[in-house]
């Protein structure tokens, strides 16, 4: 019994004559007192409120980390890219070069060229252009830049000696201009797409075949083997060089771009189209309604009272084409180009591109509409009419991207007003069912609006029937 006592006393009470360096490994351990004291808890880590410490300050520094990176870091997110426009084959251009690793100016670039060979009804190298970049992630240091070159008057021109011959295509010149600034691709690649369809063809667009049914039809399959050997001869340089020596600087009228905001949305516009007053309907298509036919009788009363003050100069009766890119690292930039008339003011050059000489401005219409908070939606969309493009942004900023398929009304050029119904099969739904019917059919094709929409890193393209393109987009 004594020495069966003895051994349970060595388990549960140790002496003082255990070895240094021995660990007792015992259940009541956890449970007693530190033979170390206050000192030796200090010395031992500080305890439950040290490692609570510890703690809090950690959590503190990533957050302050987290919100540093967010309003002053170069975030990464997945390579993301997206072009719209009105052909379906420029669209996948420009969504090319972003994959490669090109910008949104390397895009634009690809797709606008493309779109002069497959649309000669609505643009051309020599067209006039009114193009909107944005960096939106330097968008608290830096706003929109607008760029805009061509319309009327002799300064509209390439500048230098030869201004009255040309020398080159303004829209060409422009472009190579804006590239040697803004892109990262070579400049022969990007030409590639637009020279391999005027030398290997592509189908003739329903849109095309339209506007040429009023003079001579042509075939449903064309070439233009002119315009491919020109674009071509000029792989063999740089867009700086070619800038430099077409005197493309004193081309592009650079500035702030127009601005309206209600509604807690923000939209930022460029053309000379807006015009007596038709930034308000812009405006009022911000604004906050009770439904769709108040969003649409307030834009359209406002696209009419702009009309109506103009004295019948506005809406200008010319024809655009207009694209929208968000790149991978989120700049967004819309551009159209467009014609004074359908096919230009005069007959193909003989390197095979339209000229045209405006006498009043285009209705060009470039947007950008953000939502005023960071996560919010972002539209860029390419309008080919300012009339379009009010009546578009009331529905994006509503029902999302796919809002640009509302059936919409157009103004009659000149009219002082009247208003022209689109055809049955454009857009969805009836156009306004408070309005009377309008006097006047509008002509196809109608003004389109290609846009790109995104949420935090999601994007979402849509090209609007009405132009009868595609948008193209990659993850």
């Amino acid at each position: 019994m004594h020495t069966s006592s003895s051994s349970a006393r060595d388990v549960r009470e140790p002496t003082d004559s255990q070895p240094p360096g021995v660990v007792e490994l015992r259940e009541d351990v956890p449970l007693k007192a530190s033979r170390l004291g206050v000192g030796g808890a200090a010395r031992c880590g500080g305890g439950p409120r040290f490692i609570l410490g510890c703690f809090a300050a950690l959590s503190a520094a990533v957050t302050i980390a987290l919100l540093t990176q967010i309003y002053y870091g170069d975030y990464q997110v997945v390579p993301h890219g997206s072009v719209s426009s009105s052909a379906a084959a420029c669209s996948r251009a420009g969504t090319d070069a972003l994959k490669t690793g090109g910008r949104a100016m390397d895009a634009a670039l690809a797709a606008a060229l493309c779109l002069a060979v497959v649309a000669p009804h609505r643009t051309s190298l020599d067209a006039s252009g009114s193009l909107l970049y944005w960096e939106y992630r330097q968008s608290r240091t830096q706003g929109p830049l607008l760029a805009e070159w061509g319309g009327p008057g002799p300064g509209a021109g390439a500048t230098g000696a030869g201004q009255g011959a040309r020398l080159a295509p303004r829209t060409l010149s422009a472009l190579a201009a804006l590239h040697a600034q803004l892109g990262v691709l070579p400049w022969p690649r990007l030409l590639q797409p637009a020279i391999d369809l005027a030398s290997e063809g592509f189908p003739a667009s329903e849109g095309l075949m339209t506007a040429e049914a009023a003079s001579v039809p042509q075939a449903a399959f064309r070439r233009a083997p002119e315009l491919a050997q020109y674009l071509r001869a000029l792989q063999r340089n740089t867009s700086a060089e070619l800038a430099a020596a077409w005197g493309a600087g004193g081309l592009v009228r650079e500035g702030a771009p127009l601005a309206v905001s209600g509604g807690g949305w923000r939209a930022y516009a460029g053309g000379a189209g807006a015009a007596g007053g038709a930034l308000a309907a812009l405006a009022a298509a911000l604004q906050p309604s009770a439904g769709p036919d108040d969003d649409s009788l307030r834009v359209i009363s406002s696209l009419q009272h702009a009309a109506a003050e103009s004295n019948g100069t506005w809406p200008p009766s010319s024809v655009a084409t207009g694209l929208a890119v968000v790149d991978r690292l989120d700049t967004y930039l819309a551009l159209v180009t467009g014609l004074s008339k359908p096919f230009g003011s005069g007959p193909p050059t003989a390197e095979g591109w339209i000229r045209d000489e405006p006498s009043e401005p285009l209705d060009l219409a470039p947007a950008i509409i953000t939502e005023d908070f960071v996560c919010g939606s972002r539209y860029v969309a390419g309008a080919e009419s300012w009339s379009a493009l009010a009546q578009a942004a009331a529905a994006l900023v509503r029902g999302g991207a796919a809002g640009v398929e509302r059936a919409r009304v157009a103004l009659w050029p000149g009219g002082g007003g009247a208003l022209a119904a689109e055809g049955a099969g454009a857009g969805a739904g009836a156009p306004y069912a408070a309005l009377p019917p309008p006097p006047y059919n509008a002509s196809p094709p109608y003004a389109a609006v290609n846009v790109v929409q995104q949420r935090a890193d999601a994007l979402l393209s849509h090209a609007d029937s009405r132009g009868g393109g595609l948008g193209s987009r990659f993850r």
